[in-house]
């Protein structure tokens, strides 16, 4: 069995008139017999249940017992009201000091129920702490409240019908003795030490108690002549839902989905807000017949049965309850979405001092803002961590863990269309991401640096302040790059020397315009033993020298071993029509190219992949196509064949004319491939859809070797 809740049934009617005291007679029908509640002239309703009525403004509050139901129709409510043609108002001062009373003499008589007072207190909602030595001045949260008082037709003020009694009036003369001031509790937080030794820190969910105090130093009073004229009246109200306290011993919220009680063998249960009875397990839905406030506890029931006791019991199944939430040193939590653009990610919050808090995250995942010590997120998980406060950061403020938002972009990621990609993404992570760096891979670690040079003079020395460099260049405003032969290098010393005398051009001649912008790189080049998921990656080499953050590469390096250009899979055709095939296609020719004495040469600078067809035209003269490159030379059989490769100035290949025979004719054709000294790669670029968010977007790719 769950704990017993004691029914807490009423309901309110508000007349809003001024009420004789001892007029007032409620009844209702309920399983077919009337009852009746009686006004005994102090407040109070006495009869068929209980409860208490405020003559000076009308309310009345109702504990039927039995109670109805909504079904069984209305509240019939017969009394007393007088017209309010003498009410008197004036003002008083309010004595300030504690537990000192105010006194009031307006020498006038009041009619009984008519004294109505009003004024402003004011309480303290929570309260802060901070630890002893911490440097900082405790935080407390104040809340006003305006209040009225109420004479009970026996001479008694009170806040609330059988409330305290906090002062009283004497009617004949109108003389009143007043304290307004209540006791009350309210929360606090301490903060704690969360290890002996005193370092780190936790808050501790409290209460403490204090008395009210006077938000001003006047109240206003008003009253009427007991002469006034009455007049006799009836009206009805609704009957209004049944209502239950869950936690009547305590202040805590529920937790919403937490609820299970029993009235009279019917067991009703929290949905989201919603009382719901007859719940079904398998479609996780019932009959709503009533709400649930998580904060206060009470339950309101619309639909519950008629003639129900005020007295049964409440059998409380289950009921979840939770502290207030005490402020936080630090927030973990993760988003909703993953992975996460990178510096998209912006956390709002309000400390405990009611400052407002924006926090941002840069592309590197660090979030800064505020004062708080500091947060990370890891935008390929969405796990934020942010740390607001410590006991060693005196400008840090804690929060308030419930107004803890965010915001961020994250990364939806379609099929891979394996057609328009080229290739079977069947392997391929659904982003299509791979790794761009693996254990054992070889890692170029390069930077770049630059000096400029307004005037450039012979002989002058460019310093760079580092040595071993990779490469060098010079570039002039105009973007043209300066030929090599005008300056000389020393890597050993780190230095570059203008020649002597210095002419600005480039290697073909084209001016050079100043300023010149001196480049020179420096690397290291070694293997990878170990790769963190993070971005850090460890070489098997110390580096050779300091290299500057933030503008550092490191760069994978895809190896292919020894690697040479080569001349094979020659053949002649009688007609060729197009087609690439490394087979003879129809019959052969008649005359032949001697391959054995004056084989085709090739060069590692000057090749290419690629296949080729030497076309005759006439019986000495032939055109040179190649499959990706077209038509790029002509000759004929008595001159050397050494088309030119515009990438390097280097022949393609070199086919020498003793080689060629004699009776070609027209459409003969010598079919051959080559191979190039640099191994062919493939790019596959991914552009993710959406606004441009740089102007310019390059890569750079870089093929090298050593000669032997």
């Amino acid at each position: 069995m769950g704990n017993v809740a004691y029914a807490y049934n009423f309901a309110s009617a508000q007349v809003k008139r001024n009420l004789s005291p001892g007029s007032v007679v409620i009844t209702w029908n309920t399983g077919g017999q009337q009852y009746t509640l009686t006004d005994d002239g102090a407040g109070n309703l006495t009869g068929a249940g209980s409860g208490t009525v405020s003559y000076s403004n009308g309310l009345i509050f109702i504990n039927p017992n039995p109670a109805p139901s909504p079904t069984d129709g209305d509240y019939t409510i017969e009394y007393e009201d007088w017209q309010g043609l003498t009410k008197l108002t004036d003002q008083f001062t309010l004595n300030t000091s504690p537990g000192t009373d105010t006194t009031f003499s307006p020498a006038t008589a009041m009619r009984e129920g008519s004294v109505e007072i009003r004024l402003s207190i004011q309480r303290i909602t929570k309260q802060w702490r901070y630890q002893d030595g911490s440097g900082r001045a405790d935080r407390t949260e104040y809340t006003s409240e305006a209040i009225t008082i109420t004479d009970d037709g026996g001479g008694n003020l009170r806040r609330e019908k059988g409330g305290p009694v906090l002062g009283t009036v004497n009617y004949a003369t109108g003389a009143i003795t007043l304290d307004a001031r209540q006791n009350y509790t309210f929360k606090t937080y301490e903060e704690r030490p969360r290890y002996l030794n005193g370092t780190g820190t936790y808050w501790e969910n409290g209460t403490d108690t204090a008395v009210e105090t006077y938000v001003a130093t006047t109240a206003s009073i008003s009253w009427t002549d007991p002469g006034d004229p009455v007049q006799i009246r009836s009206t009805t109200r609704p009957i209004p839902g049944l209502t239950i306290d869950l936690t009547p011993t305590s202040s805590r919220n529920i937790v919403p989905n937490s609820v299970l009680f029993e009235i009279n063998g019917t067991q009703y249960r929290d949905q989201d807000g919603a009382i719901i009875k007859d719940w079904s397990p398998i479609t996780d839905t019932g009959t709503a017949v009533g709400s649930i406030d998580y904060a206060t506890g009470l339950v309101t029931l619309e639909d519950y049965p008629a003639n129900t006791p005020t007295n049964t019991p409440v059998t409380l199944l289950a009921c979840l309850t939770t502290l207030d939430q005490a402020p936080a040193n630090r927030s973990i939590f993760r988003t909703a979405g993953a992975p996460l653009r990178e510096g998209s990610l912006i956390v709002n919050a309000t400390d405990i001092e009611g400052n407002q808090i924006t926090l941002n995250a840069d592309t590197s995942g660090n979030i800064t803002g505020g004062n708080i010590v500091g947060g990370f997120v890891d935008t390929q998980t969405g796990l934020v961590n942010i740390e607001w406060a410590n006991d060693t950061r005196g400008l840090s403020v804690p929060v308030v863990p419930s107004t803890v938002r965010y915001s961020a972009v994250s990364y939806t990621f379609l099929p891979l269309d394996a057609d328009l990609v080229g290739l079977d993404a069947t392997r391929l992570p659904s982003d299509g991401r791979v790794p761009q760096f693996n254990l054992g891979d070889v890692v170029v670690v390069s930077n770049t640096q630059s000096q400029e040079v307004v005037t450039a003079t012979p002989g002058q020395v460019v310093t760079f302040g580092r040595q071993n460099q990779a490469e060098v260049w010079v570039e002039g405003a105009n973007g043209n790059r300066l030929a090599s032969d005008q300056y000389t290098l020393d890597t050993d010393a780190g230095t570059l020397t203008f020649a002597d005398p210095l002419n600005l051009v480039d290697s073909e001649a084209n001016a050079v315009t100043e300023p010149l912008q001196v480049y020179n790189r420096v690397e290291d080049m070694g293997l990878a033993t170990d790769v963190q998921i993070g971005g850090q990656i460890s070489l098997n080499i110390p580096l050779s020298q300091d290299y500057t953050a933030g503008d550092t590469i490191a760069s994978a390096a895809v190896l292919y071993g020894d690697l040479r250009a080569r001349a094979f899979n020659a053949f002649h055709q009688k007609a060729w029509g197009g087609t690439w095939s490394d087979d003879l296609i129809g019959e052969s020719t008649t005359a032949k190219y001697n391959l054995v004495s004056y084989p085709i040469e090739v060069t590692n600078q000057g090749a290419i992949k690629e296949r080729w067809a030497i076309r005759f035209t006439s019986s000495t003269s032939f055109e040179v196509i190649g499959e990706t490159v077209g038509v790029v030379a002509t000759g004929n059989i008595s001159a050397d064949l050494a088309p030119t490769n515009a990438a390097t100035g280097a022949p393609y290949f070199t086919i020498r004319a003793d080689g060629w025979g004699s009776g070609w004719v027209s459409g003969n054709t010598l079919r051959f491939n080559t191979d190039g000294g640099q191994a062919p790669f493939w790019v596959a670029r991914t552009i993710v859809a959406g606004r441009a968010v740089e102007e310019t977007d390059q890569f750079a790719t870089q093929n090298r070797g050593d000669a032997d």
